[in-house]
């Protein structure tokens, strides 16, 4: 069984100089980029601890899967380790996607700065990074939900190894169950990545087609 991963890495966003009196498009877009990413501290914060208790809790797993019921009291120690592990994990992730949501005030300065501009170009180019934006706000609540529809049944995979009542089928079939999720779980974080680098990739063409128009 894997325990899935995801990190995103979006790309720094240089701030430009010079004070809000008179700024241009670029230069309002630009500052909000930049309090977008400042806004997702906490979810880079967290990547590496996240990363670290999934590995534990993966050694974990592959360990308590070597003891049989025979071994019940180590067997349990192991599972209530583990189940911390997990309750640890899900509030890593609990962190990163309140990090992420808040960006909606981003998105809604963008929405904001449409309606101001007056040139038409302008416009059109601010709506497409305002849809790149939210276009990955959703892509991450879906991974977020398959990924808390998955920590469940894991959990309910831990507890069936010292359920008495669950036998070594039961057990095989809870796993299959488990990793046909985490394949549903990484679908949706590809999904996610692409959403990250094309909200990057607009970000560099909407930035420098601004800086066009204004000249």
């Amino acid at each position: 069984m894997k325990i899935s991963k995801y990190i995103l890495i979006f790309s720094s966003i240089l701030l430009l100089a010079g004070c809000n009196f008179g700024e241009s498009t670029e230069q309002k877009l630009s500052n909000i980029l930049t309090e977008i990413y400042d806004l997702e501290a906490d979810y880079r914060d967290v990547q590496e601890e996240l990363a670290e208790t999934e590995s534990k809790e993966q050694a974990n797993f592959q360990q308590m899967m070597e003891l049989t019921k025979d071994q019940k009291e180590e067997l349990t120690t192991m599972v209530e380790d583990t189940a911390t592990l997990l309750e640890n994990r899900l509030a890593l992730v609990e962190k990163e996607a309140a990090s992420l949501n808040s960006t909606s005030d981003g998105i809604k300065q963008i929405s904001t700065l449409i309606t101001d501009t007056k040139d038409a170009t302008e416009k059109e180019s601010l709506k497409k990074m305002e849809t790149s934006l939210k276009e990955r706000i959703t892509t991450y609540e879906e991974v977020t939900n398959n990924y808390n529809e998955l920590a469940t049944m894991q959990q309910d995979l831990y507890n069936m190894l010292i359920d008495e009542s669950a036998d070594v089928t039961a057990i095989q079939e809870q796993v299959q169950e488990v990793n046909m999720h985490n394949e549903l779980v990484q679908q949706s974080v590809q999904k996610f990545n692409d959403a990250t680098n094309r909200v990057n990739e607009v970000k560099e063409e909407v930035l420098t087609s601004l800086q066009k128009d204004e000249k």
